[in-house]
């Protein structure tokens, strides 16, 4: 983003649409990697395997990315001019000076890749690729084995005289993962303690008595979604409905997928469009120091998505049947 925000200019870009199409395609990748926070908090608060979960969100995801890349396209035709290559000159020197880079470096990410697609247990596929890029850290970087259990637990981090590349790839480690950690404890608490005194319960079966189809409950879920994520950031708006709408949508004969689909399509995606959120208005400043009124109309995957997961909701298209087996065919209805 910072690289192709900054070339933008040259080629007769506006900054702000070019930092718009990086977010749609940073959140693409939010909602569908397996390795993603918000991917794997979706999964485990709705308690479905992470897979068929992923395997769901395609309803959306892939019709909303198409839309996407017409309009990304169209407006791109429009523009012309010569790539300044300043900005990227000083990246690839940086990493070239700090790291040895070379294809082979990619195995590491391959094969989480490829044990993903094969639906190999997420800690599986996890291991071998921790396992495998301490190997090639030692290997290929130079660093010693205890140094890179350092950078499991702390994150990665060097001074590398260059500051897009620091900001670039001093990150990571478990410690960047408490919070997330913390709420799936909080959320495990909260379930726990909601099921018992069935507070949560007596709430949405008065709400299922008027919201009596589907649609009407996966409306519900939409709205609760929307309105938590203005307020309270993307992990509530994931959390609380799952831990409320749940049980309802077994009632109804919803498969748990559609829940957490949509709590995705909303939850996360719109994230990434409060005008109000600190990660929102850092995304500007990151990309160019353009302002949230301006990249905002030009973010245009998190807001085809949730407007999607309310289409394909009223239309039945890949909601599923709370015993059906998960399958991705484009357009498939619920019978």
């Amino acid at each position: 983003g910072v690289v192709l925000c900054g070339m933008s200019a040259g080629l007769g870009i506006p900054v702000a649409m070019a930092a718009g199409a990086v977010i749609s395609g940073a959140f693409f990748g939010d909602k569908m990697s397996p390795l993603s926070d918000t991917t794997l908090l979706a999964a485990s608060s709705v308690e479905v395997p992470l897979f068929d979960h992923i395997k769901s969100m395609w309803y959306t995801t892939i019709p909303g990315t198409l839309i996407c890349l017409v309009i990304y396209t169209a407006l791109g035709i429009r523009a012309s001019g010569n790539i300044d290559t300043a900005a990227v000159s000083v990246l690839s020197d940086g990493l070239a000076n700090t790291f040895h880079i070379s294809l082979i470096h990619v195995i590491p990410v391959a094969l989480v890749l490829v044990l993903s697609v094969m639906q190999v247990p997420a800690f599986v596929a996890f291991g071998v690729g921790i396992g495998s890029g301490i190997l090639w850290s030692v290997i290929f970087q130079g660093r010693g084995f205890l140094e890179n259990l350092g950078y499991i637990m702390s994150g990665f981090s060097v001074e590398s005289g260059v500051e897009a590349v620091d900001s670039l790839v001093n990150r990571g480690g478990f410690s960047s993962m408490l919070s997330l950690v913390g709420i799936l404890l909080v959320l495990g608490m909260l379930s726990g303690l909601f099921s018992k005194t069935g507070v949560l319960n007596m709430l949405v079966s008065k709400l299922s008595t008027r919201l009596n189809t589907p649609f009407s409950i996966l409306c519900g879920v939409w709205v609760s979604a929307l309105f938590i994520c203005l307020i309270g950031g993307q992990y509530p708006a994931i959390a609380i409905p799952a831990v409320a709408f749940k049980d309802v949508c077994d009632r109804m004969d919803i498969h748990r997928v559609v829940l957490s689909r949509t709590l995705e399509d909303v939850g996360t995606m719109v994230a990434a469009i409060v005008p109000w959120s600190a990660w929102v208005v850092g995304y500007g400043v990151i990309l160019g120091g353009v302002t949230v009124q301006e990249f905002i109309p030009y973010t245009f995957l998190p807001m085809i998505c949730p407007i999607l997961a309310l289409i394909n909701n009223y239309l039945g298209i890949g909601l599923f049947h709370k015993d059906d087996k998960v399958h991705y065919k484009p357009l498939w209805r619920r019978g």
